[in-house]
């Protein structure tokens, strides 16, 4: 839980630094699904997802996805000098969990590490994710590392 502290603190601090244009406007509409049905809260089964979760199995990257029972979440990312701040609503979609970014904060420089989406494969107690992005070790759509639950609170 610390070091998930640690990295959201980061993230914000270094995201609050950016001048206002270069962050997206504030979502004037609810986030959607494929289908077009708006997101839903998660459903109690769904709600033992909620928790803190730390990345490993990533050298020199730091994150932490937080997960709110009420369908919220929050995720800080740090990687060498870039750091990522997002937060949106979450969902269960079968075995993954999908993220729908609603506010995304990013360097100037780093424009194109926005993403709208994002899913993770639960795996037990953890979150793997397939990445939004390309960028050294990181490859589009493919997994690498783990989320691993922080907080020691239930089984997702």
């Amino acid at each position: 839980m610390k070091a998930l502290n640690w990295v959201l603190a980061c993230m914000l601090a270094g995201c609050a630094t950016m001048s206002q244009a270069q962050q997206p406007p504030p979502a004037t509409q609810p986030a959607t699904q494929a289908s077009g049905q708006l997101a839903r809260a998660p459903s109690p089964a769904d709600v033992a997802l909620a928790g803190e979760y730390e990345l490993a199995g990533v050298m020199d990257a730091g994150s932490g996805l937080q997960l709110r029972a009420d369908g919220s979440f929050e995720w800080g990312f740090g990687y060498g000098a870039l750091d990522l701040y997002a937060r949106g609503k979450w969902q269960r979609i079968g075995n993954t969990v999908e993220l729908q970014v609603e506010e995304m904060r990013y360097p100037p420089q780093g424009a194109e590490m926005k993403f709208d989406r994002m899913r993770l494969r639960i795996d037990g107690h953890a979150l793997v994710p397939f990445w939004p992005w390309d960028m050294d070790e990181f490859v589009k759509g493919r997994e690498l590392g783990r989320y691993e639950r922080s907080d020691e609170q239930g089984e997702p």
